[in-house]
């Protein structure tokens, strides 16, 4: 199995673009990484959330997170049964023009 270092450098480019990896830190940042994943990571990104950090992490994020976009969000709402309402940003609305 990879290791967090591993998701993270093969994701660098459409996830985390705009960060120094060598500067995350899991215990301080899970919530960046899982909503990262969630919006441009691939399946094996979120099978590694899902085998380390539990779908109860993944719901969480989903839940509080203000940066997915409408369509991201629907889709976890739908996996994860949750009604739109729960999920912050479907249900508050936004400024940037994109989402």
């Amino acid at each position: 199995m990879k290791s967090l270092q591993d998701i993270l450098k093969q994701y660098r480019i459409d996830a985390f673009w705009d960060t120094d990896l060598e500067t995350i830190d899991p215990s301080l940042h899970k919530e960046f990484i899982v909503d990262r994943l969630l919006q441009y990571g691939g399946l094996e990104g979120i099978r590694w959330i899902m085998q380390n950090w539990g779908v109860d992490t993944i719901r969480d994020v989903l839940q509080k997170s203000r940066n997915l976009s409408r369509m991201t969000a629907t889709f976890w709402c739908a996996y994860f049964d949750l009604p739109p309402e729960s999920v912050l940003c479907l249900s508050e609305p936004t400024l940037s023009p994109l989402k």
